[in-house]
């Protein structure tokens, strides 16, 4: 279970809020501010061991038909896959666990977010309906670029 106290609180009476830590996890609210997460290390720690215990062992039976299992159940989780190319829903998915895997070896996700985003961004260009299916007309960029909204030039 999750309480939710104000940053206030905890700097008024540390000790309650300390004591909500005994039954789960305490979000502190900020006025004007992202909110903060009290855990305790070792739950965290056993959280971030099961991870990449799950990674390792997603990642080790990996194979083809696996591989095109996932790729058949992933529009469920991720709706935007189906916009993209055969081909290149199966190289997300061997991307995503292979990076999955990485980032729990060393329980650091901002790398798997970035991943799924730009995923979600080639997946939006596959949606424009002036693009070819196969996407032959887009061009695949290592780095992002700003470009002028044709909009608006």
């Amino acid at each position: 279970m999750t309480t939710t106290r104000t940053l206030s609180q905890f700097v008024q009476t540390p000790t309650q809020v300390i004591a909500d830590l005994n039954n789960g996890d305490v979000v502190l609210t900020r006025r004007g501010g992202e909110s903060l997460r009290l855990s305790k290390a070792d739950k965290v720690d056993g959280e971030a061991k099961a991870v990449s215990a799950l990674a390792q062992m997603i990642a080790a039976s990996l194979d083809e038909s696996f591989a095109d299992r996932m790729v058949e159940h992933l529009g469920e989780t991720f709706p935007w896959i189906e916009f993209l190319p055969a081909v290149e829903r199966r190289n997300f998915v061997k991307s995503f666990l292979r990076i999955a895997r990485a980032c729990a070896s060393v329980n650091s996700f901002d790398r798997l977010g970035s991943f799924i985003e730009s995923w979600q961004a080639t997946a939006t260009a596959y949606a424009d309906p002036t693009v070819t299916p196969d996407g032959s007309d887009l061009t695949h960029l290592d780095e992002a670029e700003l470009v002028v909204d044709p909009r608006e030039a």
